[in-house]
Parts: structure tokens; C-alpha cells; sequence
């Protein structure tokens, strides 16, 4: 009896087996199958709705964008010739000048006291000069009649050109005294403001040393380096836009004025200047600012929306569509840039379907639905 209730418990105990075993057998192949499926519906392309565009050439007027400080188109560190004191300062930083106008003025009471002395000196040497010269016309006419020696008239001679020395010497002096008595007036060269004050009055200054700055601020220049990709794409006179990011979307308008004929090396870069009108005085010298300059522009180019582009891994790529339907990502060699489009230069030929809208739903192979556009980005 015993032995046929252990067989009986090892019957139950291998079927439990079985079933489990045929339970696991089930989920396995239930596993592999759904794999097959998701497999399969892979291989057949689950088709994904995207926006695509005819690839076209157009006529484009590139952008260029770089960053400037804006700085006056000129300035000037005024300073006194002469070691002396500054006696009177005139103006204060943001004051306008004009041109002649005198700012500043130094101590000329030792130089005015050296004037009046020298002046006597000169009236001096004027009258022996006098003298001495008359002296000599009579030894001359004397020495024709026999009346002095010949000795007698070369000395009279050596007292005319003596005292004429000095006399001459003292008036090159007091020329010099007098020019610097005009200098300790120091004066702006040419309209402007000031903008900055070094020193204040009653300052002892060496010669050269700056009392104020001045600049002309009714034009400003942008100067911004430019790579040798790109310089021929810009030309003198051609019209900018400049913003500043104190004035929010305020533009103001701009021109190259300057274009340098050599690199700069090791850089190969080319220094340009954009000149900005300024007369309001709106703009403040030494701000930052972005500037974007018309290009040169560039006829029948191919070019592609900026939306279409995807980058991966800081290469700038496009999702083609060939005849059965399947995305092709593509790398791409761009170049400029104009209100949305980008030039192709290497990549795109014209005539290809690219995707312009929903390029992050794609992969490499994926199957799409086109939802053709007009060749300009927009979906029909």
C-alpha cells in the first residue's frame, strides 16, 4: 500500500513538472514570436508622417554676423608741451568742444616775467645792432678817403655783425618764449567730447603727460576681424545692421567703410570697419554689439531651409528620401546664410527630397510618408 501511494505522489510530482515546463515552453515561444513580429514590422518599415521639400536653387544675399566693440572714429589725449602747472581746467567728462577751443590753460607767470625780460634784452641788442651799424657804414666811407685804417674798419666791422648776432639771437629767442606762451593754451584739435579728465587743476605735469581725452563720437566704427572663407562675400560701402543689447530691437544702420588689404597673420584674418552714424549722440563708444553685414550675393546656389538640418555630433547633416520611401541621413558642407535659407556647397545637387519637419521622429532606414512641400519649406 505504501509502495502505490509513492508512485502515485511521483506521478503528481512529474506532471507538475511537465506543466511547468510546457508553461515556460509557452512564454518563450510567445516571447520569440512577438519579436518575429515587431521584427518583421521593422523589416516591412513602420511609415512615419514627416514634412519634405524638393531640394532648389536660389539667389540668396548672405548674412554675415560678428561681434564689435563700437569705438569713435577719433580720439586724442590732449597735453602740455612743457613741464609746468595746470592752472585752469575748462571742461568736465561728457562736455562738448569745438574745434580751437581752448580746455585747459597752465601757469605762464614765470614764462611771461622770461618774455619781458628777453623783450628788454632784444630792444638792447637792437640798439647796439643800430650803432654798431651805423658806426661801420661811417668807418667805411673814412676808409675810402684814407681817414682810418684798414684794421680800424674790420673792427668796427666784427662790432656790426656781433651786436647783429645778438640782436638776431634775442628775437629767435622771444619767437620761442612767445610760442610756448601760445601752447600753454591747450586747445581741441577738432569737434568732440570729452571723455575722459586725468588730472585737475593746480597738478604739476610733465611734458606729454594727458589732462583730457577727447573723441569724435558723431560716427562710431565697428571693427571685427573676418576669416579668409569669408572676406570675399563682403565689399566696401555694403550696408549693416548693428544691435545693441541695451537698446532691445532697435537697429541702427551701418556701412564698411574700411577693408584691409592684407591678413593678418598667423590668423589669416582680414580687419573691416563698419562706420555708424551717430549724430544723436544714442550710441555710447565702447559698448558691445552684433553686427550683420549684406554679403555679396550669390546667384542660382542650391540651397535648403535651416529646419532641415540636423546635427550629429557637431556635423551638420539632411535626411534624403530615395524612390522607396526610406530617410538616408547625408553630411553636409553649408555656407551662407540668408533669412532662413543655407547655401549647400557640398552634399546636395538640386532635385533631391529632404525632410524639413520631423526629423527627430528618423532614423537611419526609416520609412516615411512625404508630405510634400513647395520647394520653399512650407507643407502643402
Amino acid at each position: 500500500m505504501q509502495f502505490i501511494m509513492q508512485n502515485r505522489r511521483l506521478r503528481i510530482a512529474l506532471i507538475a513538472v511537465l506543466v511547468i515546463l510546457a508553461v515556460i515552453a509557452f512564454r518563450v515561444y510567445a516571447n520569440i514570436r512577438d519579436n518575429q513580429m515587431r521584427a518583421a514590422r521593422v523589416r516591412q518599415g513602420a511609415a512615419i508622417a514627416v514634412d519634405t521639400m524638393v531640394v532648389t536653387r536660389h539667389d540668396i544675399v548672405p548674412t554675415l554676423l560678428f561681434s564689435a566693440s563700437l569705438e569713435p572714429v577719433w580720439s586724442a589725449d590732449l597735453s602740455p608741451k612743457l613741464d609746468n602747472r595746470l592752472e585752469k581746467l575748462f571742461v568736465d567728462e561728457g562736455d562738448t568742444v569745438k574745434a580751437g577751443q581752448i580746455v585747459a590753460q597752465m601757469d605762464v607767470l614765470e614764462l611771461t616775467a622770461q618774455i619781458h625780460q628777453l623783450e628788454g634784452l632784444l630792444y638792447e641788442a637792437k640798439s647796439d645792432s643800430h650803432e654798431a651799424t651805423v658806426e661801420y657804414e661811417r668807418n667805411q666811407v673814412l676808409y675810402e678817403q684814407n681817414a682810418v685804417s684798414k684794421r680800424e674798419l674790420d673792427n668796427s666791422r666784427s662790432r656790426r655783425d656781433m651786436t647783429l648776432g645778438r640782436y638776431t639771437a634775442a628775437q629767435g629767442g622771444l619767437k620761442v618764449l612767445r610760442e610756448r606762451l601760445g601752447s600753454a593754451a591747450i586747445r581741441s584739435p577738432r569737434d568732440g567730447v570729452v571723455t575722459r579728465r586725468y588730472v585737475h587743476a593746480g597738478t604739476f605735469l610733465k611734458s606729454g603727460e594727458p589732462i583730457v581725452s577727447i573723441a569724435d563720437t558723431t560716427v562710431l566704427l565697428g571693427r571685427v576681424d573676418v576669416g579668409e572663407g569669408q572676406i570675399s562675400s563682403i565689399y566696401l560701402d555694403a550696408p549693416a545692421e548693428v544691435r545693441v543689447a541695451a537698446y532691445g530691437d532697435n537697429v541702427f544702420a551701418g556701412r564698411v567703410s574700411r577693408i584691409s588689404p592684407m591678413a593678418a597673420q598667423p590668423a589669416r584674418t582680414f580687419r573691416i570697419e563698419i562706420s555708424i552714424p551717430n549724430q544723436d549722440g544714442q550710441l555710447l563708444a565702447g559698448k558691445f554689439a552684433t553686427v550683420a553685414i549684406q554679403g555679396r550675393p550669390k546667384k542660382d546656389v542650391v540651397a535648403i531651409p535651416q529646419a532641415a538640418i540636423v546635427m550629429r555630433e557637431d556635423q551638420q547633416t539632411v535626411y534624403i528620401v530615395n524612390s522607396e520611401n526610406v530617410a538616408q541621413q547625408m553630411l553636409l558642407e553649408t555656407g551662407a546664410v540668408d533669412k532662413g535659407l543655407v547655401e549647400v556647397i557640398r552634399g546636395l545637387s538640386g532635385g533631391e527630397l529632404i525632410v524639413t519637419g520631423g526629423q527627430n521622429k528618423l532614423r537611419q532606414g526609416s520609412v516615411i510618408i512625404p508630405n510634400k512641400a513647395d520647394g520653399t519649406g512650407n507643407g502643402k
